[in-house]
């Protein structure tokens, strides 16, 4: 069985998520959402559609926590509530037999900030190696066994920090798998549609977000993930100069929220 695991805040995407979910090609599969929100339609949605609902107002980090913890598949999908399903998703992943899996990702609209995000998405997925994708993307996908060990690290090493964490909730989860198991498969199929970022002041807004939450990372063991620099990723697809406006926009941002 895999356990789809959901942090929900706003719930804007819901029932278009839901949907994928109970449309998928494979069925053997529960849904656990952790809803933070104060908006009572998104209890009434999780009802509708059966799933099970931990209600509990948490920052990112400790909401993955809580679905994983609550969940009893073999296999865990790490999703977010922006997140679409391809129908035939399920299946593929439980096929592939892997401890974690990468997945491709293709971002829903038509703006010019949706286009940068799906074509920074296509260099890294077509223009690096399948290694130097790992600093890239993250896996969404885990063996259940090395998700719990992951948290049962990041909840010793973080203590009470652990309930603070909203950026980067993902990389940390990943940084303690890789610890576990280097079984990491890339898949380059797109399975998953993401409904992102369609303007420039949503971008904003999140990556200051996430340069602020990075702070809390100092004098952790998880201090090496503070570091501003990143490894420079290979482009080969698109025009290299827009690219690097969807950079700026996403670095000075989160830079600000960061040395603030």
């Amino acid at each position: 069985m895999i356990s789809i695991e959901i942090p929900v805040i706003h719930g804007k995407y819901l029932n278009q998520l839901f949907e994928s979910i109970r449309n998928q090609s494979f069925q053997d599969f529960e849904v656990i959402i952790v809803n933070s929100s104060s908006n009572e339609n998104v209890s009434d949605l999780i009802r509708q559609y059966g799933f099970k609902e931990i209600k509990e107002k948490v920052k990112l980090l400790k909401a993955r926590y809580l679905a994983h913890y609550y969940s009893k598949g073999e296999y865990a999908l790490l999703l977010d509530e922006t997140r679409i399903l391809r129908k035939d998703a399920l299946a593929i992943l439980y096929s592939l037999n892997h401890d974690m899996i990468i997945i491709g990702e293709e971002e829903i609209g038509n703006s010019f900030w949706i286009g940068l995000a799906n074509l920074d998405k296509e260099n890294i997925m077509e223009c690096n190696t399948p290694e130097a994708i790992k600093g890239f993307a993250l896996p969404r996908f885990f063996r259940r066994e090395i998700l719990n060990k992951a948290f049962e690290e990041l909840k010793v090493n973080l203590k009470e920090k652990f309930e603070e964490i909203i950026f980067p909730d993902h990389e940390l989860i990943y940084y303690e798998a890789s610890r576990v198991s280097n079984d990491v498969f890339s898949l380059k199929d797109k399975l998953i549609m993401h409904y992102g970022d369609a303007k420039l002041s949503e971008i904003i807004r999140k990556y200051y977000r996430y340069g602020k939450s990075l702070k809390i990372l100092k004098e952790t063991p998880y201090n090496n993930l503070t570091g501003i620099s990143r490894k420079k990723r290979n482009i080969c697809k698109g025009n290299r100069f827009l690219l690097y406006m969807l950079y700026v926009a996403r670095g000075i941002p989160f830079l600000v929220g960061y040395l603030l």
